[in-house]
């Protein structure tokens, strides 16, 4: 198992064909290389709130 671990956001897609709300991961510049290897990949996703954000 491989893992990168990087700060990004979560953002709004649009919308699928159904009319469902989609969204998307940010990836910031510095993973970008490490990360074009895993699209198209299922990926499991763990999402930690920093105290700075509410």
């Amino acid at each position: 198992m491989e893992q990168i671990v990087f700060r990004g956001v979560i953002a709004s897609a649009g919308r699928d064909k159904y009319g469902d709300q989609r969204y998307t991961i940010n990836v910031p510049k510095s993973v970008r290389d490490k990360v074009s290897k895993i699209v198209g990949k299922e990926v499991i996703v763990i999402v930690i709130l920093p105290d700075d954000e509410e």
